[in-house]
């Protein structure tokens, strides 16, 4: 145990307050660990400050746009409907504020101590804090994913017999002609933005890209998104990404898979806005230009390492820069683990809290507590919604599955017509010999929260006799997961079975 006599000694260091670091904190101290938390920032880490909660505190804004530009087909007659695009920076301002503070509040329930600064690692059982002083610590401020500068006594030493790095993930960058330019940004710049561009050409079409594509089209963007391979959210089953890029271009996004974006330009030659971005498809085609007053680059994040010192510790990282990771959190070196995205296994902050609370557990004493990401949800906030959990259906033939997948669209449930959201569809991965569930992908109104049955169902290894049994609410958009598992089992209900429907499981 720490010696209570010492301010400085601690059973357990933490350093980064973000999703992963600050759930550690909290359950660590309910488990009876004196436990420290090192935060140069402010709790809540990237997620609360720059991405989850911004982004989608934003999408909402958009969202109650395009409702009221379309309430006449609901009936409902709304005139002079326009977007106050600083009242919608400032309704995110407060909810993110609300919800830091709320994370400051737990930390103080829990007894976590808190030390506010840059953390510098002298050994594995000792971090040294560094003042970062007054200089703004936001995207653009100078402070932001970058040590302080050299020199200059530590506000503190503090000792710990255990340490977790959860110090999280920064935007990646772009190595191409033009990418400094003004007008140029990464997701995190993106919120710094005082108005709604008039015109957005964005360079990746993966989950971040996608919803900013959704967001600045909302209010009224001309966008175009770039994507290097061959679908939209290439991450997501290939089906998912051709309805998205279906529906993207429905609502007037222009989409250009298999291309990259060569070099970015000053229209004017001031090194400011208008900008044009160069545009080459992978088959040689002719290069194309479209002129913008954003480029926003959005091709992935990078382990945010910088000025932590580790060398002195010899953690080990992997040929993409990620901290190396077993199943319990812990690094290559003793007593010293790792949570989140420095760890590079799915970003996602929901993963980040649960590393959190494995590595917890197993620092407390739990030797059972292990990570299992069979089940990981994932989510992306566009127009409409993806979600996710488990294989694709080219993933599951890959390991070597006899697949049955089959799709159920909205359109055909009634609650998705009352709603005025009838666009995208359910679809189910099973094993063919046991219907056991091996994925399910959703596009459509509330595919976020639907998702979370999907979830439940891989970790209790259902089948999809399972699904097709379970009684659901009528109407519900949930009644597609269960549609989609008797259109698997040959059984559909409320749709035609389709003429090349795989064969049901024996």
């Amino acid at each position: 145990m720490a010696d209570e006599a010492d301010p400085r000694s601690f059973d357990l260091v933490i350093v980064g307050g973000g999703s992963g670091g600050y759930v550690a904190a909290i359950r660590a101290a309910q488990l009876g660990l004196h436990t420290v938390l090192v935060e140069k920032e402010r709790p809540g880490g990237v997620c609360l400050n720059w991405g989850c909660i911004p982004t989608k505190a934003m999408l909402r804004s958009a969202e109650v746009f395009e409702s009221m530009q379309r309430s006449a087909d609901y009936g409902v007659l709304a005139d002079n409907v326009r977007l106050d695009y600083a009242a919608v920076l400032q309704r995110k301002d407060r909810i993110v504020r609300t919800l830091i503070e709320g994370v400051a509040a737990l930390l103080r329930r829990n007894s976590v101590t808190v030390i506010s600064g840059h953390a510098r690692f002298v050994d594995a059982t000792t971090v040294e804090v560094v003042d970062v002083g007054d200089s703004p610590l936001g995207p653009g401020g100078p402070l932001y994913n970058a040590p302080p500068a050299p020199g200059g006594e530590p506000l503190a030493t503090v000792t710990g017999r255990d340490l977790i790095i959860a110090t999280g993930s920064t935007p990646a960058s772009l190595a191409i002609p033009g990418s400094g330019l003004a007008g140029v940004v990464s997701s995190d710049g993106a919120f710094r933005l005082e108005s709604a561009p008039r015109r957005a050409v964005i360079i990746g079409g993966s989950a971040v890209g996608a919803e900013f594509a959704s967001l600045f089209s909302a209010f009224g963007a001309e966008v175009t998104v770039v994507e290097l391979l061959e679908t939209l959210v290439p991450a997501e089953d290939s089906d998912i990404g051709a309805v998205l890029a279906r529906s993207f271009r429905q609502r007037g996004i222009t989409v250009l898979t298999s291309s990259t974006v060569t070099r970015i330009e000053s229209v004017n030659g001031t090194g400011k806005a208008p900008l044009r971005a160069v545009i080459t498809g992978r088959g040689g085609e002719p290069s194309t230009a479209v002129d913008a007053d954003v480029v926003l680059i959005a091709v992935g994040r990078r382990p945010n390492l910088a000025g932590l010192d580790l060398e002195r510790v010899g953690v080990v990282t992997d040929q993409r820069g990620f901290i190396s990771v077993d199943e319990q959190m812990r690094t290559s070196v003793a007593h010293v683990y790792a949570v989140g995205d420095v760890t590079g296994h799915a970003l996602l902050a929901h993963v980040a809290s649960h590393q959190g609370l494995v590595a917890a557990a197993v620092i407390a004493g739990d030797r059972t507590a292990r990570m299992d990401y069979k089940a990981v949800p994932a989510a992306t906030f566009t127009h409409p919604e993806i979600a996710s959990v488990g294989l694709t259906e080219r993933a599951a033939r890959s390991a070597g599955h006899d697949v049955v997948a089959a799709r159920f669209p909205f359109a055909a449930l009634g609650r998705a017509q009352t709603f005025g959201a009838s666009e995208g569809m359910v679809k189910i991965v099973a094993d063919r010999r046991y219907g056991e569930l091996l994925g399910v992908h959703i596009i459509g109104p509330n595919a976020s929260d639907l998702i979370a049955e999907g979830v439940l169902a891989l970790n209790l290894e259902a089948t999809l006799t399972d699904l097709a049994d379970s009684i659901h609410a009528h109407p519900t958009l949930a009644e597609g997961t269960m549609e989609a598992s008797m259109v698997a089992l040959g059984l559909p209900l409320h749709m035609a079975r389709p003429a090349t429907a795989s064969a049901p499981p024996a």
